[in-house]
């Protein structure tokens, strides 16, 4: 199910007149909050796995730098010029580092594209206090403020999921070139079975993490609100 455009859905709610009892206003305001608690507890914990990679990502591109350029300093000195790094740079490695570059574009991404609806703004406040409703009436606006929260927050997590799983998955990738890189730059060339043996972890990979099931959604929310 995807999120419900905004417009569509507060014209919805300004044609519900409650007529019901008004304790089950109380309930269902306090369920809406625990929703929007756990929402937020969910977005958090995307916006600390994203914050952590970038900073692991960060500090790996630096290395690679580094290395990178001590090989190429240590290589200029030798006849050969850099023909001691010259092995390591093959499909793999290229692969690698275009994997890791992405994957740090897709943290960035996620940590800073999570935009999150905590509560009733100070605007609305001031004209539930200027408007003097009843207690129920105040209830119901309250309840219909949640439903639009819990709806754009919905739609948050709905499209940062793939994102931070996209960012996971590039990471593994990146990483399991880097070995195979490596492997042919000291070894030599990568035989079949090791090579069918990474495909297949990487698919693994994205089957378990659900990245296919989660973009679909993404994309399902996304035309929604077009």
């Amino acid at each position: 199910m995807s999120s419900r455009d905004p417009s569509d859905l507060r014209e919805d709610l300004r044609q519900i007149d409650f007529s019901g009892d008004s304790e089950q206003l109380s309930e269902l305001r306090a369920e809406a909050r625990e929703t929007v608690e756990a929402q937020k507890a969910t977005l958090d914990d995307i916006d600390t796995k994203a914050s952590r990679i970038l900073r692991l990502n960060i500090a790996l591109i630096g290395i690679l730098v580094s290395v990178l350029s001590i090989m190429t300093q240590f290589g200029s000195d030798q006849e050969a010029g850099l023909s001691s790094i010259d092995p390591f740079v093959n499909i793999y490695t290229e692969i690698g580092i275009g994997a890791l570059v992405l994957s740090t574009a897709f943290a960035a991404m996620t940590y800073t594209a999570s935009e999150l609806d905590v509560g009733v703004s100070s605007e609305n406040l001031t004209e539930l206090l200027r408007a003097d409703f009843s207690n129920e009436e105040t209830e119901e606006l309250l309840l219909k403020n949640y439903i639009m929260r819990i709806n754009f927050n919905r739609s948050t997590n709905v499209r940062n999921i793939p994102l931070i799983q996209l960012t996971i998955i590039l990471i593994v990738l990146a990483i399991i070139s880097f070995v195979l890189g490596i492997y042919q730059g000291i070894i030599g060339p990568v035989p079949v079975w090791l090579l069918l043996a990474a495909i297949i972890l990487i698919g693994g990979v994205v089957v378990v993490s659900g990245f296919v099931t989660q973009a679909r959604r993404a994309i399902r929310d996304f035309l929604e609100w077009r």
